[in-house]
């Protein structure tokens, strides 16, 4: 049987085998990282070198904090949460993960004032299109750093700059947890105040995240309870997924920019093979700087869902643009702010590479993906 291809990257970059290699030695620190006891103490001192090591790997300064969460939906509703409890309007964008739009809109239910900055054709929030909306009353602008679906990269630092010279008591937040590991993330050069991240997303395990705080910032906690992690977040930390993504984090930090240019080599084969074998074939975002492991791809003639699973029976893993809500396919929310119809975004594929994706892989994707649309194409669709 032939082994499993992801090509999913961007929804789970599960452990590969340096990062499976030392989960079993960290399963020797489950302490209570609370207790006084030696089991304790070395549960805290694990977890104060992944700190140390996130702290490091993102540019982040001494005295910034570094919170770590269940994961990003966590952090990023504890920033918008904290911004919100000082008043003002919020300003985010319609690209945004639904864990940044669900609170948000929740807000907007509530009465106060929102703006969902529309994206250009090509999937980039503009600084323009965001500081139109600034007020010096604005409490939060939260722009992601990087676009899940398409990879679009923002301006961050120079959004953060301008909205800056208008509203300098505002939060300027960012949802960097697809750009992690694939583009460096360096907070005190972005220049925002806050800055979101997850595990899973660079090959560490769910259920673990981090929120990146400015020096002097002071939220209130989304988890109220004991005095753990600063007295930001109660509960016991989760020392076995600390502990991995500060090993992930590792990785990222020894292969650095070699990590970005194979996983950029990766796509852009994969883009240059694809349209040499297929036609009426459109990738997204192409013309703006993108994620270097992520293609966005619209192929005329097939259903994305259907393609989806020709791909899993080809023990190939890839993803849709759709996202699933109670089991109900919807077309993308990214797409169709980038202003594309319906019937474009749900014949969209989404694929987003590792960094230890050979091109016999790419061979392997292409070649699969070809004979599955080019039969899906042969098949008049029902009405």
């Amino acid at each position: 049987m032939r082994p499993i291809l992801d090509c999913d990257a961007n929804a789970t970059y599960s452990p590969d085998e340096q990062i499976r290699g030392v989960i079993s030695s960290c399963l020797n620190s489950l302490g209570n990282p609370s207790s006084t006891h030696r089991g304790g103490q070395r549960a805290r001192a694990d977890i104060e070198e992944a700190r140390a090591t996130l702290r490091r790997v993102v540019g982040a300064g001494g005295a910034d904090t570094v919170v770590f969460t269940s994961g990003a939906t966590e952090a990023n509703n504890m920033v918008i949460r904290g911004a919100a409890q000082r008043g003002g309007g919020l300003i985010t964008s319609a690209l945004e993960h639904p864990c940044v739009l669900a609170p948000v809109l929740q807000y907007q239910r509530e009465g106060r004032s929102v703006v969902l900055v529309q994206p250009e054709r090509d999937g980039l929030v503009s600084v323009e299109s965001v500081v139109r909306h600034v007020t010096p009353e604005t409490a939060l602008v939260s722009i992601m750093l990087a676009n899940n679906e398409v990879g679009s990269v923002n301006p961050i630092q120079e959004i953060a700059a301008a909205v800056r010279t208008i509203a300098p008591k505002a939060i300027v937040h960012t949802d960097a947890a697809q750009a992690l590991g694939k583009i460096p993330c360096v907070f005190s050069l972005l220049g925002v105040d806050a800055m979101t991240l997850s595990a899973h997303k660079i090959g560490g395990l769910s259920g673990v995240g981090a929120l990146v705080l400015r020096h002097g910032l002071e939220l209130e906690p989304l988890i109220r309870g004991g005095a753990q992690e600063g007295k930001l977040r109660g509960g016991t930390e989760n020392v076995l997924g600390i502990n991995v993504f500060g090993k992930a984090l590792e990785l990222i930090e020894k292969e650095g920019s070699e990590r970005f240019a194979r996983m950029s080599h990766t796509r852009d084969l994969f883009e240059t093979r694809l349209t040499a074998e297929l036609s009426d074939v459109e990738f997204h975002a192409r013309a703006v700087s993108r994620l270097p492991n992520t293609s966005s791809v619209y192929l005329a003639g097939i259903r994305a869902d259907d393609l989806i699973v020709a791909m899993d029976l080809e023990r190939i893993l890839i993803s849709s643009g759709a996202a699933c809500s109670s089991g109900k396919p919807e077309p993308s929310h990214v797409l169709m702010a980038m202003g594309f119809d319906e019937e474009h975004t749900r014949s969209t594929i989404r694929v987003s590479f590792r960094a230890d994706c050979d091109d016999a892989g790419v061979e392997r994707l292409v070649a699969s993906l070809s004979k599955a649309v080019t039969r899906m194409r042969s098949v008049p669709r029902a009405a």
